[in-house]
């Protein structure tokens, strides 16, 4: 019965630091608000498409596994790649892909893949 209680307290705790925290059921703080509308889910949905085709077609930035993520136009890189020229390519192409607005670039750079 006791273990049963404080497995209860801890759930309830876990709730509430998800809700006074701001967090989503993805555990990703920085998500964006809820209040998006189908067509603004559907425009960054083709922006990230758009990049990622982009990334295929060049023969660097294509062979790393760099994940985007895109809310209101703004595009977010995220993964390693084994050179500055590379991670600097794909925030280049990122940026001039149409509709993108800014590109946040979290990247990061392991010259021994």
């Amino acid at each position: 019965m006791r273990v049963a209680v404080t497995a209860l307290i801890f759930m309830g705790l876990a709730g509430c630091t998800s809700m006074l925290l701001g967090n989503n059921s993805s555990g990703d703080m920085s998500a964006a608000p809820a209040a998006r509308s189908s067509a603004q889910v559907a425009q960054d949905d083709a922006i990230s498409a758009a990049v990622r085709q982009q990334f295929s077609a060049d023969s660097a930035v294509g062979k790393y596994p760099i994940g985007i993520r895109t809310v209101d136009r703004k595009v977010t890189l995220s993964g390693t790649v084994g050179s500055y020229e590379v991670r600097d390519r794909a925030v280049q192409i990122a940026s001039n892909t149409q509709n993108v607005a800014s590109v946040n670039n979290r990247v990061t750079v392991n010259t021994n893949l």
